[in-house]
């Protein structure tokens, strides 16, 4: 059998898969990650990991049988919004996309460029690498002076490690306030005004080109043949889009984690400052589209708090015990609505001091009532942000993400967006799945991306709900209600 090799370097882990030319999936290992947070909020990892786990994984497919020869390539995906520097030393710790240290270093940047969204399509916030080099430049001049190259993904970094080339593709690009979104190039206007030495930035690849093959040094420390070639690979957001099997216009998925996001592949036109602040707009795999991510901070995070409030802790499956209490009362909680933004909000509207709140209680109410409004009222959002989009079918939503375990609340997010609602039984290894499909397109495995999205992601085993017609009614009543109470309460929150 021949093989592609695909590494997920996340946040929490490395995992390694080996991916069939039928994409069965083989030798499936995962190393967890260290993350360093400092009293000041630094949020950092050694890269040097990274490398470890990579060469910990190979190390186990070898033991178990498979031959280096058989992986004919490999390819990635990896969280994006780091600043990652290549140096001599590699001794410098990564600054993960969550760290938010560069907040004035961002005002200076919207000062001096006021125009970017309109190249990038995005603001610059403290997160944005952008933002970040521009601090490192501040308080660290001998990390800034010492880096030959920054990279923005911890794959970026592997590949260095593998190939000595320092890239990274335009998906992971696009979150670092310094790429075209449209012509996917980094852009001279905001290199110039902001001061970016470009000699100091890596080159720009599509996420199915190849980067080199395995160096001599590497080969040895990780078994890989020198004559397997190393595909770039996609920066997270675009390999879980692919998992998701979102390819054509207008195809959506829902990730539901502690917090959650609604993605949607969109034609790459019009102004790009136009677009929604509250949304990332990422490059695609595609050129002739773009993925808009609309973020939204409260979603597992409710689906906690409830369980937590609404079931006794001695109970040893609170999750479980939690489903059976909310089955026991009917859609639309006796008439309770919740408004579910315990920690403010980015979508559907863009307000930090949102607070969470019960309205419509009565002397008839019951905790079961209260418990099973918490998830309706997160799913009302989900709906309401799912509406600025103003799709224009029925087609199927797929739904990923820890959230997706809970049968009852798929079911009840079906009927209230009344929309069909796919999940993969086996979310987790749903971006080294679609990113696969960058090494199958360079090896002729495939032809495109929707060939491998029709003929593989959407044969995979799923579960699928349809709305209940009756239940759609119900939900749709109470829906115009729960439009009504946010902007009712704005002034109680300021």
């Amino acid at each position: 059998m021949t093989y592609v090799a695909v590494f997920d370097i996340g946040t929490t882990a490395v995992k390694g898969i080996l991916v069939g030319k039928d994409v069965q999936l083989m030798e499936e290992h995962s190393v967890e990650l260290t993350t360093f947070v400092s009293e000041e909020g630094l949020i950092e990892q050694q890269p040097a990991d990274w490398w470890k786990a990579v060469i910990q994984i190979t190390s186990l497919w070898w033991k178990n049988g498979i031959s280096p020869e058989s992986v004919r390539a490999i390819t990635f995906s990896g969280q994006m919004e780091d600043v990652i520097s290549i140096s001599e030393a590699d001794t410098y710790l990564a600054i993960l996309y969550s760290d938010m240290r560069a907040g004035k270093e961002a005002e200076w940047v919207h000062k001096q460029c006021p125009e970017i969204r309109s190249h990038t399509g995005n603001n610059v916030s403290a997160s944005t690498p952008l933002a970040k080099i521009k601090w490192l430049e501040k308080h660290s001049p001998n990390q800034y002076e010492n880096t030959k190259k920054f990279v923005f993904s911890s794959k970026d970094y592997v590949i260095y490690k593998l190939t000595n080339e320092a890239v990274t593709d335009p998906i992971t690009a696009a979150t670092t306030g310094m790429m075209d979104l449209k012509n996917r190039v980094w852009n001279e206007t905001i290199s110039q005004t902001c001061r970016i030495n470009e000699e100091k930035l890596p080159k720009l690849l599509e996420a199915d080109s190849v980067v080199g093959t395995i160096t001599e040094e590497a080969s040895k420390l990780t078994g890989f043949s020198t004559s397997t070639i190393v595909i770039n690979g996609t920066g997270d957001a675009g390999a879980t889009t692919l998992g998701a099997g979102a390819v054509h216009e207008n195809d959506c998925y829902f990730y539901m984690g502690t917090t959650g996001w609604l993605a949607i592949v969109e034609k790459n036109k019009g102004q790009l400052d136009s677009l929604s602040e509250s949304h990332f707009n990422l490059a695609f795999v595609e050129k002739s589209h773009r993925i808009s991510v609309a973020p939204l901070l409260n979603v597992g995070n409710v689906h906690q708090w409830a369980a937590q409030l609404y079931i006794d802790q001695h109970v040893a499956h609170k999750y479980e015990t939690f489903e059976t209490l909310i089955e026991q009362t009917e859609p639309g909680s006796g008439g309770v609505l919740f408004l579910p933004y315990l920690n403010g909000e980015r979508n559907p509207m863009i307000d930090p001091n949102a607070k969470g709140a019960y309205w419509g209680i009565t002397p008839h109410t019951e905790r079961k009532d209260l418990a099973r409004a918490a998830l309706e009222g997160v799913t009302f959002s989900l709906k309401q942000t799912l509406e600025m989009y103003e799709l224009k079918d029925q087609r199927t939503i797929t739904l990923i993400g820890g959230v997706s375990k809970s049968n009852h609340w798929c079911q009840m997010m079906t009927d209230i967006m009344n929309h069909p609602i796919r999940v993969p039984l086996n979310s987790a290894y749903l971006p080294s799945i679609g990113v696969a499909s960058t090494a199958f397109i360079e090896l002729g495995w495939c032809e495109s991306y929707r060939q491998f999205v029709n003929t593989f992601v959407r044969n995979i085993p799923s579960k699928d709900y349809t709305p209940n017609q009756e239940r759609v009614a119900v939900y749709a009543a109470q829906y115009e209600t729960f439009k009504k109470l946010h902007p009712a309460l704005q002034s109680v929150y300021r």
